[in-house]
């Protein structure tokens, strides 16, 4: 089971549903959900469902209520997220800069904390359209496994929470050499 908690918000027919990041679809308006919850959506029991960076903002149609069936959505949305890519998502609702946000969430976390791990920082530089430029600092600046970081985690974790056809590139991936390489240019120094 995923843990999640709804919170008010000025909108009675609105509740804003906390979920763990990772367990998220991409961020915008939901066009189809998984399982009950898509029929909910389809038979006009919810009116319209908001992905965000940290939630989902869920509103029931006017002719239901929360006492109603707050239940029903809440089990439904659990269901529903077991399976984030079988969301669809409307693209061009995305709000402005959420891959940029996303992927601040994820450098100043798990993959922040991956790369501090080995003694070294990823530092956002933009984000153009799907493009995410980097810059490896520290002990990433010319590592052989910093490739592999961006690729296997942050580029991965962004797809599923954004969309398919981001990329991560790093603005020092052609000056990088390997650790090896500056260990032997300090000792033959």
């Amino acid at each position: 089971m995923i843990p999640i908690h709804a919170t008010a918000t000025a909108n009675p027919r609105q509740l804003r549903w906390v979920v763990a990041t990772d367990r998220l679809p991409a961020p915008g308006t939901v066009r189809r959900a998984p399982g009950r919850l898509g029929a909910l959506l389809d038979a006009g029991v919810l009116e319209e469902l908001l992905v965000g960076a940290t939630d989902i903002l869920i509103t029931v149609g006017p002719a239901a209520s929360w006492r109603a069936v707050g239940d029903d959505v809440r089990e439904a949305l659990g269901e529903a997220l077991q399976d984030p890519a079988a969301w669809a998502i409307d693209e061009s609702s995305m709000p402005g800069g959420a891959l940029e946000a996303v992927t601040a969430e994820l450098l100043a976390g798990s993959v922040g904390a991956l790369a501090a791990s080995h003694g070294g920082s990823i530092e956002l530089v933009s984000v153009v359209e799907n493009t995410v430029t980097v810059r490896m600092v520290g002990a990433c600046d010319g590592c052989p496994g910093a490739s592999s970081t961006l690729r296997d985690s942050l580029e991965r974790e962004l797809r599923r929470r954004v969309g398919e056809r981001v990329s991560v590139t790093s603005e020092n991936d052609s000056a990088t050499i390997s650790l090896g390489k500056k260990l032997l240019s300090l000792i033959v120094r």
